[in-house]
Formats: C-alpha cells, structure tokens, sequence
C-alpha cells in the first residue's frame, strides 16, 4: 500500500496509459444528495428515516438496487411513482465537485492520459458531469444502463479496455467503496482508492492534488515513461 505524495515509489506508476474514474464519492461529492434524495422517498412512502447502513448502501449500489433495499416489496410500486416524480433539480444544492479533481484530469488530458468514468449511476451522469464542469474528459462514460450486469462486475472496465485497446495492467480505476474494490480486482486493473484506507488498494489517494503531484514528479512526456 502507498500513500500518494510525491514521495511514493515511482514504479507504481510504470505503464500507466489510462485512469478510470468512479462518480459519486470520487468526482463528485454526493453523499449529502444521495441522504436527501432517498430520504424524501422514504418519507413520502411513510416509512422511517433512512439508517446509516442504507446510507451506505444507496452510496454504492445502483438506483434500481437501492431503491429494492430500501423499500419493503409491498411499497415498491408506490416507490416506483415517486421516484418518477421526483424533482431533482432539488438535488443540485447538494453536489459539489470533488476538490482538485478538474486541475487533475486537466493535467491527464495535457499530458496524453486516456481517462473513462464506470459508476453505478444511471442516465443523470451526462447532466452530472456537465453540471460539475467535467464533461469532455472521458471516453467511455460507462453507467449501471450501458452494461448487462453493473459493478462490481467487470463488464464496465471491460468494454473500456476494449475501446482503447488496454491490457488490465495499464489501467487505474479509482474508487471509494468495497463495490469498486471488487470491481478493479474482478478486472484485473490497479485499485487506487479514494479517501478510504480501509480499502485494499495498491494507491491511496487522500487528495487530487496530492495524486496530481506524484505523477507529475516523474512524469517524462509521455504516459508510458515514468
């Protein structure tokens, strides 16, 4: 395990050709939307507030998943309708974009990285990644509604490999849950974690900033030379 800094064993960063970016907790904070969100569906299902391990679920899970763990099955149709219904512009008072990560992925774009997204997150990461001034950057932009079977299983970062035509090894996916844990390791791709030691994880990135400055320490022109 390693710190990133610009202290960190260079070699870490040998052959790296692309970074893979989770959304909610890595390019966005939405931990405050997410609690407001499902809680207001609760709360219109007349059901109790929404617990610390749903907080955690719905975090890391996809939509339809949370919901169906959240909501007794005889209430799913009315879930269903409200969610339907819901307003999300309420939502946007919520999100903020994580801090440093547009300098970071700037500088990945400057210096000749490919970068791609693979969240659990539905059809709203288009307008996420625009309303956080992030659209542009990656290619593919892969959500819970363009695979088969979403995180934690590997066909996300799949078709990514595929699409640039990567080897595994050549990949960083860079996560905070268990979910991506699992999800680099089904993969084969490196497991950098964002704000999480408890993860196992061959990098751990407490900032962007600090990640940014790693690689520019022994960063020599092009993404294959480190």
């Amino acid at each position: 395990m390693a710190i990133a800094n610009q202290l960190m064993n260079t070699s870490l960063l040998e052959g790296l050709k692309c970074v893979v970016f989770d959304c909610d907790g890595v390019l966005i904070d939405s931990l405050q939307a997410n609690i407001h969100y499902y809680g207001k569906i609760k709360e219109q299902l007349g059901l109790s507030p929404i617990t610390r391990s749903e907080i955690e679920y719905v975090h890391m899970h996809t939509h339809k998943d949370a919901i169906i763990h959240i909501v007794p099955e005889d209430k799913l149709e009315e879930a269903w309708e409200a969610t339907r219904n819901f307003d999300s512009s309420t939502l946007v008072e919520y999100l903020k974009r994580s801090e440093g990560v547009r300098e970071f992925v700037s500088w990945l774009r400057s210096a000749g990285f490919k970068m791609a997204v693979n969240t659990s997150r539905g059809e709203t990461i288009d307008f996420i990644l625009s309303l956080m001034d992030l659209e542009g950057f990656f290619h593919p932009v892969i959500n819970s509604t363009k695979v088969v079977t979403p995180k934690p299983h590997p066909e996300g970062i799949n078709t990514i490999l595929g699409v640039h035509g990567l080897r595994p090894d050549q990949v960083a996916y860079i996560g905070d849950s268990l979910v991506d844990e699992k999800t680099a390791q089904a993969s084969g791709v490196r497991f950098w974690a964002y704000k999480d030691q408890r993860l196992d994880a061959e990098v751990h990135i407490e900032s962007f900033w600090d990640i940014k400055a790693a690689m520019q320490q022994c960063y020599h022109g092009d993404p294959c030379a480190f």
